[in-house]
């Protein structure tokens, strides 16, 4: 089979990694990559939606594989299959679950899934007049996509008021125009939990828990991710069965009510409060970066053979099944991350740390250059673990998180420290 895998992150890393050990995968490309998939697939430099799809036209593959939610957003999944291409991703109806907050909200009222009470803004003096009278904490979200920066959790009105000018008066995210939703704050812990569907059946892929902010102890701004355990410590059963009945069999139901046709990786972000209830905080349309990473260590069946089958409407035929051990991801980042960082930053030995079964480093923002590996973002590295217990995995990321050579390396310190 020949398998075409669209991004350049760590996430398409961690796929590349799963479908080039199938049986089934004879050829493996990536669209654009970056040095550390080169190792396991042919990359080409090709990122245009429209230069892409001539490229497949070419090649003719098998599967196309879709990792970026911007992707989906701009429809790749939908022209492909115009084309007659199976592709792992929805058409941008589907992808609106996370490309628009208010779609989000709005589906989840029609089908009655538990999630926090919110209002939708389009001008900063009307978020403004409503957070002057809605004191306290509160959550502001930017509407579109935001690379995971687009959630700024408020303890007050007036750091609300200064998210929404951020959003409105500096436009940081869209130039143009630009909408928020304001929500409650629900309080307790989180989990990232993960259903493939084809639209039709669906089975469970794993879950994790993600260290979202910069800082020790959830300190400082919102990020892509600095870190992720795996699988989520809090989900016991009745978490389990809450979430299967409230949340997931009902979006499954939804889609189909809805007629939204969706062939991929729901990934369900959850908050769970004192009393073991979940509420959905959102929904994410492609695997969660950097969940895969730690999930993609700890699955034992063929994931090539997953994915074709949810692109071919065949998922029934298909079984997932996990490796009972835990796994820890850690992200280095370049120091100044998510805000100002340098690019081009030089990091040195590591191809003296080798892959293997248990322990894995994903590329996020790599290049070679003269020889040399250079950074080129923000998070660069995954670095993950498997083990049998937490206090290993966390042993292992952080000696070869400390060992690699880059002046310019910034990581958390308490990723899996509290379990």
């Amino acid at each position: 089979m020949n398998v075409i895998v669209i991004g350049s992150g760590a996430r398409e890393h961690a796929l590349c990694r799963l479908i080039g050990r199938s049986y089934l995968c004879e050829k493996l490309y990536c669209f654009p990559g970056n040095y550390g998939i080169s190792q396991i697939a042919e990359c080409k430099n090709i990122s245009d939606t429209q230069d892409i799809i001539k490229e497949c036209q070419k090649i003719k593959p098998d599967l196309v594989v879709i990792g970026p939610e911007d992707y989906l957003s701009k429809n790749l999944a939908g022209e492909l299959r115009n084309l007659n291409i199976d592709v792992f991703g929805p058409n941008n109806e589907g992808a609106n679950l996370e490309s628009s907050k208010e779609f989000m909200k709005e589906f989840c009222k029609s089908h009655d899934i538990p999630t926090a009470k919110s209002n939708t803004f389009l001008d900063f003096d009307s978020a403004k007049d409503y957070l002057e009278k809605n004191h306290g904490p509160i959550v502001v979200k930017y509407d579109g996509l935001a690379a995971g920066k687009g959630v700024f959790v408020c303890k007050d009105s007036e750091e609300a008021k200064a998210a929404c000018s951020k959003i409105f008066i500096e436009k940081i995210f869209n130039k143009i125009e630009n909408k928020i939703i304001i929500e409650e704050l629900l309080e307790g812990k989180e989990l990232s939990y993960f259903t493939i569907t084809d639209g039709n059946d669906y089975l469970n892929f794993g879950s994790a828990q993600d260290y979202k902010r910069i800082g020790d102890n959830d300190t400082g701004p919102n990020t892509g991710g600095m870190g992720t355990v795996s699988p989520a410590p809090i989900l016991n059963e009745d978490l389990k069965q809450r979430i299967q009945t409230q949340i997931v069999l009902k979006t499954i139901n939804g889609l189909k009510i809805d007629n939204i046709e969706f062939q991929g990786v729901l990934f369900f972000g959850i908050m769970v409060d004192q009393d073991n209830n979940p509420f959905l905080l959102e929904y994410n349309t492609r695997f969660g970066d950097p969940e895969i990473q730690s999930i993609s260590l700890r699955l034992k069946s063929d994931f090539l053979s997953t994915l074709h089958a949810t692109a071919t409407k065949n998922l029934c035929y298909a079984n997932i099944q996990f490796i009972n051990k835990k796994s820890i991801c850690l992200i280095l980042a370049t120091r100044g991350y998510p805000d100002d960082y340098p690019k081009n930053t030089i990091i040195g030995n590591l191809n003296t740390f080798e892959n293997t079964e248990d322990f894995y480093i994903f590329h996020a923002a790599t290049k070679l250059e003269n020889n040399k590996v250079l950074s080129t973002g923000g998070r660069v590295l995954s670095i993950v673990s498997l083990n049998e217990s937490f206090s290993k995995c966390r042993e292992t990321v952080y000696q070869i998180a400390n060992k690699i050579e880059w002046e310019n390396k910034y990581f958390r310190g308490d990723i899996g420290s509290n379990l």
